[in-house]
């Protein structure tokens, strides 16, 4: 075990074609970082568990929203196109807006722009949202499961897919069953492809905010097609925190 502490065009064009084949994240090595600005403060005690697939990620964090973020990330930088899955087996609601998902990302800057698909702990619906210029608001989209209502039930897999600069993500129950034709909460318009240029490199992996002020939430997650990288210890603007982080043990 290893232990970190931590538009448009048209919908048809911007969609990734959804199959049941396995989806495979990008090789490289895993990081940590709990991400917050300077003078926010609830985030203290985000962790990550890694054992085999599975994460286990320990989260406070006022939220993922607004014009700045409040979260534990465990990410790769990346480059290129990707087709990527997660199973959230469980998230403890400490909040509506508890959340964990899949998040693509410019940089570690609380105001950084970003694309994520998630759920939310009480389990009204998966959300698909996006901070679309660095230090704003964001905007979101509800991806809701064809056929069951504004509910889903854990385990819920989430999917993100980018090619070129579009985002699109989709909802399943397994890893392998995905909708295929995500839709809004009416049920019936599709869900919008995100458009959105985080360039050459970036980051992507999984986030978890407890939407709790001093609360911290843990959620369990199976990481679908992951090539086993070991995690690095953090450099740089994160070394204190990293400290800081594994004296929690």
């Amino acid at each position: 075990m290893r232990r970190f502490t931590i538009t448009a065009l048209a919908a048809a064009l911007a969609l990734v074609a959804v199959s049941a084949s396995a989806q495979q994240w990008p090789a490289g090595e895993w990081k940590v970082a709990v991400i917050a600005t300077d003078d926010q403060v609830h985030i203290d005690g985000g962790a990550a568990d890694v054992s085999g697939s599975t994460a286990t990620i320990v989260a406070g964090g006022q939220d993922i929203w607004d014009n700045a973020d409040q979260f534990t990330y465990l990410y790769k930088e990346v480059s290129g196109d990707f087709d990527v899955a997660i199973v959230v087996q469980s998230i403890e609601n400490t909040n509506t807006w508890a959340k964990a998902g899949i998040m693509a990302r410019l940089t570690l800057d609380a105001g950084s722009i970003n694309v994520l698909a998630a759920a939310r702990a009480n389990n009204d619906m998966v959300t698909f949202q996006q901070r679309p210029v660095a230090d704003a608001g964001g905007a979101s989209e509800r991806i809701v499961p064809d056929g069951q209502g504004f509910l889903v039930e854990f385990p819920t897999a989430i999917r993100l897919m980018k090619a070129g600069n579009m985002f699109t993500g989709d909802w399943g129950s397994t890893g392998s069953d995905w909708s295929g034709n995500p839709v809004t909460r009416d049920g019936v318009t599709p869900t919008p492809p995100i458009e959105m240029d985080l360039g050459d490199s970036y980051l992507l992996g999984v986030a978890v905010t407890s939407h709790s002020a001093g609360v911290l939430t843990t959620a369990v997650v199976d990481i679908i097609g992951d090539d086993g990288a070991t995690a690095v210890d953090a450099t740089g603007k994160l070394a204190t925190t990293w400290g800081t982080m594994r004296a929690l043990r």
